[in-house]
C-alpha cells in the first residue's frame, strides 16, 4: 500500500525555521543580547544593536514563513536602522510572520561566547522578547554555550547565535 500526501509546503500547518548570526567584539559599544544591555567591557559591532540573538531570530522567524532574511528587509545601507533597537526589528518580522498568516509557537536558541557569561540574563531576556513573539517565557528556550577556546568564537573575538523556530498557521 502506498501512501500520498496532498500537502504542499504553503499547505502545511506547521513550519520549521533556522537562523545564525555572528558579530564580532567593538569598543565603545553597549552588549545587548536579547534586548538585555549586558555589563561587559565590548559591545558587538553592527550597524544596529547588533543582538546577535535577536537577529538570528529574526531569521529563523522570516525563514519558516519563507520571507527571506533580515538584511533583505532591514539593510545596513538604510540610514532608519542605524542604532535601531533589535526589538523593533523583531516586532516587525512578527508583524510580517502574522501577515504572512502564521504565528509562532516556539523558539529555541544558543549562544556561543567565551564570555561574558550569559545565563544569569536569560531571565531578562525572555522577559523582553517573549511578549514581541506573543509566547509565554517557557516558549524562549535559551542555552549558551563556548567555543572550547577553538576559532575566532574561543579567541573571545565575539558572539554567535543560532535559533530554531516553529511557526503555525493561524
Amino acid at each position: 500500500m502506498t501512501q500520498s500526501s496532498n500537502h504542499s509546503i504553503t499547505q502545511s500547518s506547521i513550519r520549521v525555521g533556522l537562523g545564525i548570526d555572528f558579530h564580532r567584539f567593538a569598543e565603545g559599544r553597549p552588549l545587548v543580547i536579547g534586548g538585555v544591555e549586558i555589563p561587559y567591557e565590548k559591545g558587538l559591532l553592527g550597524y544596529s544593536d547588533a543582538d546577535v540573538l535577536t537577529h538570528a531570530l529574526c531569521d529563523a522567524l522570516l525563514g519558516a514563513a519563507g520571507l527571506g532574511d533580515i538584511g533583505a528587509h532591514f539593510p545596513d545601507t538604510d540610514p532608519q536602522y542605524r542604532g535601531i533597537s533589535s526589538l523593533k526589528l523583531l516586532a516587525r518580522v512578527v508583524a510580517m510572520v502574522r501577515d504572512a498568516g502564521y504565528r509562532p509557537v516556539n523558539v529555541d536558541c544558543v549562544l556561543i561566547a567565551q564570555a561574558p557569561k550569559l545565563v544569569p540574563h536569560f531571565p531578562g531576556m525572555r522577559k523582553a522578547l517573549s511578549p514581541i513573539l506573543g509566547l509565554p517565557a517557557e516558549g524562549v528556550g535559551l542555552k549558551a554555550t563556548t567555543a572550547e577556546g577553538m576559532g575566532a568564537l574561543g579567541r573571545g573575538e565575539g558572539i554567535s547565535a543560532l535559533c530554531t523556530c516553529l511557526i503555525e498557521t493561524i
